[in-house]
Order: structure tokens, then C-alpha cells, then sequence
């Protein structure tokens, strides 16, 4: 019987190697490895909840113009992106009015029944973003505005009329007024309390 060890093996030779068929294509997988991303996502299926997003997109612009924001844009992105539909664009002059603005958008979205999903920034005022799933709005200060620039990133979204011609824009607020006639009542009341002719009068009579 021949020793194992002794047994002599052969290299193997490129004629024992198999030679791959060229006509024999390499198999595809059977799907690709992510699935191509429609314009119109699943929710923009429905056209009353799009109508209700762009409605609600142009109040908050409104709201943003209520209380002096500037450069207000709203753009369209449901051709640019599937992740959400419209971008509602704003300056605020101060943090204090940024966060007046987020304020007051917040509150009448509630009203509306459309309750945002996340907001940031508004401690430190430089960039507010509020989101609602199918809009974001996003507040800037002047400085901030110029470095994201969103609206040249976003640069092919069409800008749409957000303006209401029927809509009453509130008139300024000089110095020293009551924000509203309940606010100044007190005072007046006040007033007509320490009015020492008043008293003098009511003392006579």
C-alpha cells in the first residue's frame, strides 16, 4: 500500500479551471437595491390634503406679514423633492419677533387642526423651523437668511402668491399704544381712579 505522503499532486493547470460561457449573462438581482422615488409621493395621492397644505402654507406667510416680517416667499416643492411639499420663507428683524411669529403660526395651526410635528431653533432666534409634515416654515434672521439661503438652494421651486387681496393687513403700532381696546380700558379706568378733579368734584357734590 503507497504511503499517503508519498503521493505526488499535481498543481492545477488553467485547462482543469472551468472557462466561463460568454454567452451566460451574470444574474440581476431580483430588485434593485433602492426603489426609484416617484415625484408625487404616497400622501400627495390625495388632493384635499395637498389643497389643505398649500391653504395652510399661505396663512402662515400671511401671519409671518401680520406681524412685519420681511422677503416672505412660499415655494413649491413637490417637484423637487419628496420629503415635503411647500417651503414657507421669512425674516425676522429681531428674536423677538421670530419667536412672535412661530408664536402666533403655532396657535392658529392648532385652531385649524394641523399640529406641527416638531419646532427648533427658538431660543436662539437665528433660524426658526416649524414643521408640519407637508409644509416647514422656516424664520430667519437677517444674518442667517443670507448664509442657509434656502431659496437659492431650492432655486427651481416655482414661488407662489401667498397674498389675499380681500385680507386687511393690521395697521402698525406706534410707541405707546394699547395693543387692544380691552388693554386700555384698565388704564383708563385707572386714570379716572386717581383724578384729583374727579375727587375734588365727587367732595363738592
Amino acid at each position: 500500500m503507497a504511503d499517503i505522503n508519498d503521493t505526488e499532486v499535481s498543481p492545477p493547470t488553467n485547462e482543469d479551471q472551468a472557462t466561463p460561457d460568454p454567452d451566460l449573462k451574470p444574474r440581476r438581482p431580483d430588485h434593485e437595491p433602492q426603489d426609484d422615488v416617484p415625484f408625487n409621493a404616497a400622501g400627495r395621492s390625495q388632493p384635499d390634503r395637498m389643497a389643505r397644505a398649500l391653504e395652510h402654507a399661505r396663512i402662515c406667510a400671511r401671519i409671518a406679514d401680520d406681524n412685519r416680517a420681511k422677503d416672505i416667499m412660499v415655494l413649491d416643492l413637490r417637484q423637487a423633492t419628496p420629503l415635503v411639499d411647500f417651503f414657507v420663507i421669512a425674516t425676522a428683524s429681531s428674536r423677538r419677533q421670530g419667536n412672535a411669529i412661530a408664536t402666533e403660526i403655532d396657535q392658529e395651526m392648532k385652531r385649524l387642526k394641523d399640529f406641527k410635528l416638531g419646532l427648533e431653533g427658538s431660543e436662539e432666534g437665528r433660524w426658526v423651523l416649524i414643521d408640519y409634515g407637508d409644509f416647514v416654515v422656516h424664520v430667519f434672521s437677517g444674518e442667517a437668511r443670507s448664509y442657509y439661503a434656502l431659496e437659492d438652494i431650492w432655486g427651481d421651486a416655482p414661488r407662489l402668491d401667498w397674498q389675499d387681496p380681500d385680507r386687511v393687513r393690521p395697521a402698525p403700532r406706534t410707541k405707546g399704544q394699547p395693543e387692544t381696546v380691552a388693554d386700555s380700558a384698565p388704564e383708563a379706568e385707572r386714570e379716572l381712579e386717581s383724578d384729583p378733579e374727579t375727587d375734588q368734584v365727587e367732595e363738592t357734590l
